[in-house]
C-alpha cells in the first residue's frame, strides 16, 4: 500500500523546488535542503516499496544518491548501474541502450552477483524521457534472472508508446507539470 501522504509531501517539495536552468532541467537544488531530500526520498520509497522489492537499482549518477537513500528507507540492498566503461571489479553483465534524450547510446553495466534468480527489483531515477536507460536496465537484470517489477521516478516524460515497452512506471509528477 502506498503511503499518498508521504507521496503528496514529495510531490509538493518538486513542484515548488524544481527550476531550469538555461533551458536544463535542474533536478539537483530540490535536494540541497535536508527537508527537500527527505520528502522527495521518502515519497520513492512510498512509491517503491509497492512492489515489495528486494533490492533497488540506481543508474550513475543521479541514481547514485537516490536509489541508496530509497533502498535504505525501505531495508533492502542497493545495486548500482555504471555508465560506459567505469572501473567496475567483478563478474559484470552489460547492456547497449538506445539513443536516448540528448541523441547518445550509452553502455550500461551491473555486477552479477548483486542480482539473484527470482529477485523483485525496482529502479529508482530522477527523470524518464525515452526510457532506453530503464530498458537496458531492465534486460541486464533479467539476464541476471531478477525482474524489474517498477520504475520509480521524480519526473516522468515517456509517451505512451515509450511507456508500453517498459515496466510499469510511478512518478511524482509529469514533466508537463513544471
Amino acid at each position: 500500500m502506498i503511503d499518498d501522504e508521504a507521496v503528496d509531501r514529495g510531490r509538493a517539495v518538486v513542484l515548488d523546488q524544481f527550476r531550469w536552468i538555461d533551458g536544463a532541467a535542474d533536478t539537483w537544488t530540490m535536494l540541497g535542503s535536508g527537508a527537500g531530500l527527505a520528502a522527495i526520498v521518502g515519497a520513492l520509497a512510498a512509491s517503491a516499496g509497492a512492489a515489495s522489492p528486494d533490492v533497488v537499482v540506481g543508474i550513475e549518477s543521479r541514481g547514485f544518491v537516490l536509489a541508496p537513500a530509497v533502498a535504505l528507507a525501505l531495508g533492502v540492498g542497493f545495486a548500482p548501474v555504471r555508465k560506459d566503461g567505469a572501473v567496475f571489479p567483478g563478474l559484470l553483465v552489460a547492456r547497449r541502450t538506445e539513443v536516448d534524450y540528448r541523441g547518445n547510446r550509452r553502455t550500461l553495466s551491473a555486477r552479477r552477483d548483486l542480482f539473484a534468480p527470482g529477485q523483485r527489483v525496482v529502479l529508482v531515477d530522477d527523470w524518464i524521457e525515452t526510457g532506453s536507460q530503464a530498458s537496458a536496465v531492465a534486460r541486464l537484470v533479467e539476464e541476471c534472472g531478477a525482474e524489474v517489477v517498477l520504475v520509480v521516478v521524480v519526473v516522468d516524460e515517456t509517451d505512451p508508446a515509450t511507456r508500453a515497452g517498459l515496466p510499469p512506471i510511478t512518478s511524482l509528477v509529469r514533466a508537463a507539470e513544471l
